[in-house]
């Protein structure tokens, strides 16, 4: 699986005044109609029980600059303190992250448990993004940048 390239995000969802966040790369557009994303979320996870119970989450697209946060995320930080890296907010009770690449506000459709993950299918309800397009990306164990490439012989 590390030679998969994934665009980083940063799940996070908030039950009670408690927020959770975790660093993922498993994520994946679904459908068009009605436009729904799926996310796959280790049960083991901190998220994974205030995720499934308020079902309401925020997927949010990480760029180039925010190591950081995909870092604090990640497991290095505790979780109740990951909120203090990258000057969060709330939309509708929902943590984001307003200068993420993108936001992908979404309210759960399904959980579907398989092995150790469930799969969280999400409906996209609202979007939020930035005109700038550099994603964080991970591959191998290590962040790398996105950049197009130029095809020999267009103009």
């Amino acid at each position: 699986m590390r030679r998969l390239a994934s665009t980083v995000c940063v799940l996070s969802c908030k039950r009670a005044r408690a927020r959770y966040g975790i660093t993922v790369t498993s994520v994946t557009p679904l459908s068009f109609a009605p436009i729904s994303i799926i996310v796959c979320v280790n049960k083991s996870a901190s998220i994974s029980g205030p995720l499934k119970d308020e079902r309401r989450f925020s997927i949010n697209v990480l760029t180039a600059s925010q190591m950081d946060v995909s870092q604090s995320f990640s497991g290095v930080v505790p979780p109740e303190e990951r909120f203090n890296v990258g000057g969060w907010l709330e939309q509708d009770g929902i943590p984001y992250l307003p200068n993420a690449q993108a936001t992908l506000f979404c309210e759960m459709d399904q959980a579907i448990s398989y092995a150790t993950h469930d799969i969280i299918i999400g409906r996209v309800f609202d979007v939020q993004f930035d005109r700038i397009i550099a994603p964080l990306i991970y591959q191998n164990g290590t962040y790398a940048l996105a950049a197009p490439l130029m095809l020999q012989g267009t103009s």
